[in-house]
């Protein structure tokens, strides 16, 4: 139950995100003199498995850092 009061406001928050500025700054590193800034933000958040991210990394990493 505490889990669930806890994300409460985060499941029924009721808004849209998207990332078109991170897409421009990655176009922006992409295009940028400095090999740094490739180095930087070379990520593509559509690239990541969200599911198992939330299954195997947050949720275990919650339970663990507030129930003990």
């Amino acid at each position: 139950m505490r889990l669930v009061e806890l994300y409460r406001p985060y499941l029924f928050f009721k808004a849209i995100f998207d990332d078109k500025n991170t897409d421009k700054l990655r176009a922006a590193a992409r295009n940028s003199i400095d090999s740094a800034d490739t180095f930087y933000f070379q990520f593509d958040p559509k690239t990541i498995n969200w599911e198992d991210y939330m299954m195997n990394v947050h949720l275990p990493g919650a339970v663990k850092f507030l129930f003990k």
